[in-house]
């Protein structure tokens, strides 16, 4: 026979408030004595009776219902109250208050006092951590006790671990002496962390262990004589995970970053770097956010470069943007580098040793209604002597562009003042002014949509004794399209089809005597086909007189709209020569360009294409072409294959793909080849194996640096412990960049 009560203490002992035997109903006592008097009258036992809750079972205990707040919830096989205050419980013992319980096979219970002792099997579990031990003394009322060679559980993760003493304090500190942990399964210590002893604050959202080591099987690979980590979300001071990597350049790099959490809105990350062949290198971000600014610094410093003549060596990126109002802001973004060498030395990428100019502005801008203002200074530092751009000093924009039209007619107006500055060209100030107007006709079916344009600018070149050039241009053009669609025979696809016809028209006018800025020529593509210009920039206006005519057809699900495959075809028709163009330029005289085609779409379930082609109608041959086709199943297996050409200078193929081989291991790689010049430009190997409970990558990389001549190498390692962190460069991030699909 079971014994229950509910427990519930009041201002000078307790009430017990029910009792009740297994089979029988539910009896209220609704006795209110002093301990001594209930006790006394209660003095009672229950037979033993056999055992219908095992407390070596993982699993909470239903709370009862109807159980008060603070009150606990006792349950034994046999249970004695003693006059002292005292219970003495026997027997598949199950203790209850709020979110804590206990079951054991022995137990005492204080009533006074709410203090616990228990024994044998003793299960235990508050506030989601779950524990196992043989012995265990523990305060109800101040959540406080202490345990023998605990073993514990996570009940939210897969994290565990053991522990020869767990003691909590009064103050919600909990310290934990020769304890270990891991998010391996039981019987697979894979790896696991032990400490000398570990003290987690709840108030301070802090742990703190030392004497810490890591193991691989039992084997020390890693040791620290003190760590400390966060018990929340919140950022804390502390090192972060190192990294480790190699190339040619630089030899072995391996980086210990510094945390510091120097209040809730700033911090900054100090990283150590260390470069076989190079010195030591020092990184610097600081980061910063308040209501109405926010910013971030970045400085990185090598100082006596071993390979570059002693020198030092540094970059930084200062990132700064101010709230002045609800409607103004200031930006500053500045970077700059010690030498023109130093991404090509330092860069980690293709793309960074390929950075010509680093970019400096200073920019405000205001809104209100329609209107917009904007003012910039920009600058450059010049890497590339062949590259220099020119420096705003400064940029002027004024734009109104209402939200709400007039007679469904869209009106804008742009204007922008602009001195230029170069070291190498005429310096030369700019005057645009910009206005246009537009209205669409039409329906779901059909639409004509007429527009003008009126585009003026002026020129005042500094060094060519004040030479004044003008320009004032109209632009008219008429856009239409038509759209119809039909339902294929299955039912579940609906097809389109989406004639477009655009007409532009501006006037010539010589412009070659007109400085170039910011102007370059636009590259062919099918949504340029409906540009009025050809050139970006306000530098040169295209005199153009043309038609331009496309198809397009969609295949969409006919019940979620999702588009399924779309293609495209279209020209342009020219009536006049082209008589403006760049400086290096000729008279263009072709009476259409070529033809473009665009395709994308599902090919089945597992694999997407989208393609472009650039036929020369004149030549019947294919001036530029891509071509890419993704693949990705339920099982993980990825391959992309990738086709580019353009013109009669390039042409390469790519093929990238990730494959599981067995349940545990993983191969992923990728190659790109120069067919043109029968050259590897980039080749990329990787290996994952992964466990229940951590993950290890390694990846290796060699690519053509910017001096096409030359290759880097790189080996990236990584090793992931599952519930922590990783440790070792970031493999994992780098595959994913170079990899279609890959997670």
């Amino acid at each position: 026979m079971r014994c229950y009560a509910f427990l519930q203490l009041i201002q000078t002992g307790y009430t017990m408030l029910s009792t009740q035997h297994a089979g029988s109903g539910l009896l209220l006592l609704g006795l209110s004595a002093s301990p001594q008097v209930a006790l006394a009258a209660q003095n009672w036992s229950c037979p033993e009776a056999p055992v219908t809750h095992k407390n070596t079972e993982k699993k909470s205990y239903p709370i009862p219902k109807g159980l008060p707040e603070k009150a606990v919830y006792i349950e034994a096989d046999q249970a004695l109250f003693k006059d002292e205050g005292q219970s003495i419980l026997d027997g598949a013992v199950i203790i209850i208050k709020d979110s804590t319980q206990l079951k054991a096979d022995l137990a005492t219970y204080e009533q006074q006092t709410q203090q616990v002792s228990a024994e044998g099997n003793v299960y235990f579990i508050s506030d989601g951590l779950e524990l196992n031990t043989e012995k265990l003394n523990f305060n109800l009322a101040t959540s406080t006790g202490e345990m023998q060679q605990a073993d514990y559980q996570f009940s939210s993760t897969d994290g565990r671990g053991s522990s020869q003493k767990i003691r909590r304090e009064a103050n919600g500190v909990a310290r934990l002496t020769e304890a270990s942990y891991t998010t391996c399964p039981l019987d697979n210590n894979t790896w696991s962390l032990h400490a000398k002893s570990i003290k987690l604050d709840q108030e301070s959202e802090t742990g703190t262990a030392r004497n810490l080591s890591l193991r691989i099987k039992d084997t020390p690979i890693l040791y620290l004589p003190y760590f400390s980590f966060p018990l929340s979300d919140k950022r804390k001071s502390g090192f972060l995970t190192p990294s480790l990597a190699t190339n040619v350049k630089s030899g072995v790099h391996v980086s210990i970053p510094y945390y510091w959490n120097m209040a809730p809105n700033y911090d900054l990350t100090l990283t150590t770097n260390f470069l076989s062949q190079r010195g030591v290198k020092l990184n610097s971000d600081f980061r910063y956010l308040s209501n109405k600014q926010n910013g971030a610094f970045q400085y990185d410093f090598l100082p006596g470069d071993n390979e570059y003549n002693n020198k030092n060596r540094y970059f930084f990126n200062l990132d700064y943007t101010r709230k002045l109002s609800e409607n103004s802001e200031l930006t500053l973004d500045a970077k700059g580098v010690s030498d023109n060498q130093y991404f090509e030395d330092l860069g980690t990428s293709l793309e960074s040793s390929s950075i010509v100019n680093l970019e400096r502005t200073f920019s405000y801008i205001t809104r209100r209604d329609d209107w917009s203002f904007s003012a910039l200074l920009q600058d450059f530092q010049i890497l590339d002597s062949d590259n220099e751009a020119y420096a705003r000093l400064p940029q002027l924009k004024l734009d109104w562009n209402p939200a709400k039209t007039e007679n469904g007619i869209e009106w804008a107006f742009n204007s922008e003042y602009t001195f230029f500055s170069n070291s190498s060209s005429d310096d030369g100030h700019r005057l645009t002014a910009e206005a246009s107007a537009k209205k669409r006709y039409g329906n779901e079916f059909a639409y004509i949509t007429p527009a003008v344009k009126l585009q003026h600018a002026s020129y005042q070149l500094d060094q060519d004794n004040d030479r004044q050039v003008n320009r004032t241009l109209p632009t008219v053009s008429l856009d239409s399209g038509l759209f119809y669609e039909r339902e294929l025979k299955d039912g579940k696809l609906i097809q389109t089809l989406e004639p477009r016809i655009h007409y532009t028209y501006t006037p010539f006018k010589e412009q070659s005597g007109t400085p170039v800025f910011d102007s370059s020529g636009k590259t062919l593509s099918y949504s340029q086909l409906f540009s009025d210009n050809r050139f970006t920039g306000k530098d040169r206006v295209e005199d153009a007189n043309r038609l331009s005519t496309s198809l397009t057809t969609r295949f969409q699900n006919q019940r979620t709209g999702r588009e399924v495959f779309r293609a495209s075809v279209g020209q342009l028709y020219h009536f006049n020569d082209r008589k403006v163009f760049l400086p290096g330029e000729t008279i263009e005289t072709g009476t259409r360009s070529e033809l473009v085609f665009e395709a994308a779409g599902e090919l089945n379930a597992s694999t997407r294409m989208t393609a472009t082609a650039f036929v020369d109608t004149d030549e019947t041959n294919i001036s530029a072409s891509q071509i890419k086709i993704n693949y990705k199943d339920k099982k993980e297996r990825i391959l992309n294959l990738g086709y580019n050409q353009r013109q009669a200078d390039y042409e390469a193929a790519h093929i990238s793909f990730a494959t599981p081989v067995t349940k545990s291991w993983k191969l992923a790689g990728s190659y790109e080849h120069d067919l043109k010049n029968d050259r590897m430009l980039e080749s990329v190997i990787g290996i994952e194996y992964t466990d229940c409970c951590w993950k290890g990558r390694i990846a290796g990389r060699k690519y053509l640096l910017s001096d096409n001549t030359s290759y880097d190498d790189a080996i990236f390692v990584e090793i992931e412990l599952k519930g922590l962190s990783s440790f070792g460069s970031s493999a994992r991030k780098f595959l994913s960049n170079q990899i279609y699909g890959y997670e």
